[in-house]
């Protein structure tokens, strides 16, 4: 009985965590589209908007949260909420772990913030909103690290896929961030009301 209540709560743990991982993905690649507004240049339909990136992260956070009870339960591990709740301190592969703790701990201080926004203000919500891309890289890393799946096919195609699908939005959201951070507004001295974009 102890063999199957093992196998069962080891693949809930597989499975939470890598639909929390497709989702958090999913949720991340929206975000992206939103801030570099491709929808409005691709004239995508309005299924891309800030309601379905809320409820992709939202159900990204709850299949972590299967993912973290089932490791806690499952008898193999043997892992206790000291080692769940702080970085480094787990027998098995504790940097790798920590990377995932850190990435758990990223989340909740972005949620946080987005309860606090009326009070911090938007400037600073929408800094620490860049730590989901942090989130992203170190949910990988544990992933690929701890994982007992890393060298199957389907699982590196699941973190290459991932890695496809935000990296070209990633690169286009920087390079819009630097272009617009270059523009400069200059006025001619024969026109004071011209104004000239570099």
């Amino acid at each position: 009985m102890s063999v199957i209540w093992q196998d069962i709560t080891w693949d809930i743990a597989r499975a939470g965590g890598f639909t929390s991982y497709i989702l958090l993905t999913l949720a991340v690649f929206v975000g992206l589209a939103l801030s570099t507004q491709v929808q409005s240049r691709i004239h995508w339909p309005r299924l891309i908007n800030s309601e379905l990136h809320n409820f992709l992260t939202l159900l990204s956070t709850t299949f972590l949260g299967i993912h973290i009870a089932a490791v806690w339960v499952d008898p193999f591990t043997h892992f206790g909420w000291r080692e769940i709740i702080l970085p480094f301190a787990s027998h098995y592969r504790p940097l790798w772990m920590a990377l995932g703790i850190i990435g758990l701990y990223l989340g909740l201080a972005i949620g946080l913030s987005t309860l606090l926004r009326p009070r911090i203000g938007y400037k600073w919500w929408k800094r620490l909103h860049v730590l989901t891309l942090a989130i992203f890289v170190l949910a990988g890393i544990h992933g690929i690290m701890t994982g007992s799946d890393t060298h199957a096919t389907w699982a590196m195609g699941i973190y290459v896929a991932s890695f496809l699908l935000v990296a070209p939005l990633l690169y286009r959201r920087i390079f819009a961030g630097k272009k617009k951070r270059s523009g400069r507004i200059v006025k001619r001295p024969d026109a004071a009301k011209a104004r000239i974009y570099i």
